[in-house]
């Protein structure tokens, strides 16, 4: 039989990990009835299967649109207001 460690909550309803956890900055859980199984996940995006979509081409004036917008390479401009913006592009 494996071992069962519990892990109890703080004041605030929170869980303290067991030491080798407390490093891993992302958990990915799953609910069995009253069971919480918590697996350390090493990589943020998880990508579904998608082999099995059809793939799309795009038109090719969308295409066209695309390569313009992306081309556009100026940076941002924080601004509170479009005159300031437009103060901040003349200097």
């Amino acid at each position: 039989m494996r071992e069962v460690n519990i892990l109890k909550t703080d004041n605030r309803g929170r869980v303290t990990l067991p030491s080798p956890f407390r490093s891993e900055p992302l958990f990915e859980y799953i609910i069995e009835g009253d069971v919480i199984t918590l697996f350390p996940v090493r990589t943020v995006r998880k990508y579904p299967d998608m082999s099995d979509l059809p793939s799309e081409e795009l038109p090719q004036e969308w295409a066209e649109r695309e390569v313009a917008v992306n081309k556009d390479k100026r940076r941002g401009v924080s601004a509170a207001s479009p005159t300031e913006a437009l103060k901040a592009f003349k200097r």
